[in-house]
């Protein structure tokens, strides 16, 4: 009887870590469903329009530039408020990014972007936006 509840034991336990090993992870089907697009203007919690100023800092050594010019920040404004910006909580964090912007109005910080987080969300990287930047850093005076 003994030996025979030893065995019981043994195969339950077998099953158990069988049957743990195989449990499917939810995990992938997650990142597939954190994954949010949206357009960039929509990160923008009033009207995007509304902005005043642009700080701007380049990531390579810390120089700061900052705009008040109207014409440049609306023109710039409409070259990426319709850039898709895909939120990815699980992209890895980047190391040094070429370009930190914010977004101000009245001196108040507004929206904070880099080519690879939104609003300090993670994102997948986009392109296009580093390129904007880029253009805008080269515009301010």
């Amino acid at each position: 009887m003994r030996r025979y509840s030893f065995i019981v034991l043994m195969i339950a336990t077998v099953m158990i870590l069988i049957l743990s090993g195989c449990q499917s992870s939810n995990q992938p089907d997650q990142v597939g469903v954190s994954k949010v697009s949206r357009e960039l203007y929509t990160f923008y919690p009033d009207e995007i329009t509304q902005v005043d100023s642009i700080e701007m800092m380049r990531g390579s050594d810390g120089t700061k530039k900052i705009t008040t010019d109207q014409v440049l920040i609306q023109e710039w404004i409409e070259k990426v408020r319709d850039l898709e910006i895909v939120l990815d909580p699980d992209q890895e964090d980047a190391t040094g990014v070429l370009f930190h912007v914010t977004m101000l109005e009245q001196g108040k910080e507004v929206l904070y972007m880099t080519p690879t987080d939104m609003n300090h969300q993670r994102m997948q990287p986009q392109l296009e936006l580093a390129d904007r930047m880029s253009e805008l850093y080269d515009a301010i005076e």
